[in-house]
């Protein structure tokens, strides 16, 4: 049976990420679709790697609690949804801390002569989900595409998950609520697949 994890990202539960995440989690219920979720601001999580956390670096360990319990739901989940806003070009630092901290070598992926191999394979796909000020145009042709290049085209992939995905919901606060309303049905169908 599909597992999914939400890694959610962002600090205000007005915004249009926090709806997302409510269409997301909807749909899931209502397909009877088992679901965890990782409010990484809500959860305290603390991104940096203090000198302890580094040494441990190596051996794939960690002194953060929440570290532990994080791999624990990845270890569950056959899919991944990121709910993230995009800010300055790519995601919030407490997510690139996410992938730093809990993406642990030798849990997560193991270094070989031609670079890494990722030991996520269970994790079928993952879809992030972010939105922008900008429109996702520019964020793709202007700005390096920095989420679909380096999050969704080479972090994902490098931990072993195949099937990756980003959708943007570009130009924030433009629209009117019909496009928003439009975009929560997207979300809500790529949820349950």
């Amino acid at each position: 049976m599909t597992h999914t994890l939400i890694v959610y990202a962002h600090p205000w539960t007005g915004s249009l990420n926090h709806a997302i995440l409510e269409a997301v989690t909807s749909a899931l219920d209502a397909a009877g679709r088992p679901y965890d979720v990782i409010d990484l601001l809500a959860d305290g999580f603390d991104p940096r790697y203090d000198a302890a956390e580094l040494a441990l670096f190596r051996s794939g360990g960690t002194n953060d609690p929440l570290v532990t319990r994080y791999q624990g739901l990845v270890e569950r989940a056959t899919r991944l949804v990121v709910i993230a806003p995009v800010w300055w070009n790519d995601v919030p630092a407490v997510l690139k801390g996410f992938i730093d901290k809990v993406m642990k070598q030798q849990w997560a992926y193991v270094p070989t002569g031609r670079g890494i191999r990722g030991r996520l394979g269970h994790v079928e796909e993952a879809i992030v989900l972010t939105t922008s000020t900008s429109p996702t145009w520019y964020l793709r042709l202007a700005r390096g595409n920095a989420v679909r290049r380096t999050l969704v085209g080479a972090t994902l992939r490098q931990l072993g998950i195949r099937h990756r995905r980003w959708v943007n919901y570009g130009r924030v606060g433009s629209g009117g609520p019909e496009r928003v309303r439009r975009h929560l049905e997207r979300v809500a169908r790529l949820a349950v697949g």
